[in-house]
This record gives C-alpha cells, sequence and structure tokens, in this order.
C-alpha cells in the first residue's frame, strides 16, 4: 500500500516539494507549517525525485516552477509511469497548452498564478483526493478489461472442447472447471494453455 493511502487525518503528510526559488519555498512551509513534514530538492528530474522517494515515501509531490516546459510535463509523465503518487503543480505562468498536457501526462492538481500560504493546504487535500478518485477508476477499468479477457479466453477454450470432443458447452465448462481444480489453477491460465496448444497444433 502506498504512504498516501497510509496517511491518516491526525497523521502529518509526507511531502516533497521540488523548488529552487526561496521565497516560494518560504510560502509553502507557511501554508503547511504543522500540517505536513515538508522536504525539498531543486532538482526537477525524474532520477532526482525517485531517489529521494526512495529513501522516504511521500504522500504527494509538489512541483513549483516559475515557468513550466516540456521538461517538467516529461518528468511527470515518467513518474507517473514508474511511481505513480499525487502531483500538484504551481507554475507563475502559463504557457500554451501545458495545464492540460501537465494534467494528460499524470498530474492531479495544477494552479496557475495561486500559490499563496493560505490555499497550500487546501490544493495538497484536493489534489491527494482527485489522485485517489482517479486512481480507483483506473483500477477497476483494468479489473473489468482483465475479466472481459478472461471470459472471452474461457469461452474460446470451451468452443475448443466441445468441438474437439463433441460435448455440450456445459459439459466443456464443467470439463475446464475441474481441470482447473486438479491443478490448483485459475480457469483463465487453464483456458490459456488449451487455446495456445491450439494455436500451436496443424
Amino acid at each position: 500500500m502506498n504512504s498516501h493511502e497510509e496517511a491518516q487525518p491526525n497523521t502529518a503528510l509526507e511531502i516533497l516539494l521540488v523548488d529552487d526559488d526561496a521565497k516560494r519555498v518560504e510560502i509553502f512551509e507557511a501554508g503547511l507549517a504543522g500540517k505536513a513534514i515538508l522536504r525539498r530538492i531543486s532538482e526537477l528530474t525524474t532520477s532526482a525525485v525517485l531517489a529521494e522517494t526512495d529513501a522516504q515515501a511521500v504522500d504527494i509531490l509538489i512541483i513549483s516552477r516559475q515557468l513550466p516546459d516540456s521538461a517538467m510535463i516529461k518528468t511527470i509523465e515518467e513518474l507517473a509511469r514508474v511511481r505513480p503518487m499525487p502531483v500538484a503543480v504551481f507554475v507563475e505562468t502559463e504557457l500554451d497548452d501545458l495545464a492540460r498536457r501537465a494534467i494528460r501526462a499524470g498530474a492531479s492538481g495544477y494552479i496557475v498564478k495561486g500559490l499563496a500560504a493560505d490555499r497550500v493546504a487546501t490544493v495538497v487535500d484536493v489534489t491527494i483526493e482527485r489522485f485517489r478518485l482517479t486512481d480507483a477508476l483506473l483500477k477497476e477499468l483494468s479489473r473489468s478489461k482483465s475479466d472481459l479477457e478472461s471470459r472471452k479466453l474461457i469461452e474460446k477454450a470451451k468452443g475448443l472442447l466441445m468441438e474437439q470432443r463433441g460435448v455440450s458447452e456445459h459439459a466443456a465448462y464443467e470439463a475446464l472447471r475441474k481441470m482447473a481444480m486438479a491443478r490448483g489453477k485459475p480457469m483463465r491460465e487453464i483456458a490459456e494453455t488449451i487455446v495456445a496448444i491450439s494455436n500451436i497444433l496443424p
């Protein structure tokens, strides 16, 4: 379980801030005082963030920049792929469609010209909640896709057994179920084996 899922309401959040501007850092410190443990690095690269989160898991990553750029988007995208976590982005200047690109890359929050001490904690809470909701939806979608693929495989394997053995659909299903029980394996795995063998045989 990720640390952001384990955090309790009365537990201080672990936050990693990527910012190289002392004045902006002071604003974050003021807004999160007593509410979070704030660690900071100045280098916005995938390797730097991974190294820091390897040492200590975080509940949310905050990226603060005067000017957003494509390199920032690339880092967010890479992190979403290898280490998904809530990501909030604060920028002082909006350029082209970088806000949309950042959200598509994996950011859960994107704030333009909105860095203020009294807003930081709320943005953090909303970003974490949005990440949780999105993550739950993606996992449910993945489960649904996997279930559909399993059903298709089992149906195909049943069809092969019906054809090869000249049995009914129910009998083919029971044969699959018994093979799975005898081998202590899921029906999907048995179905995959049957389909794979049928593809090899002439």
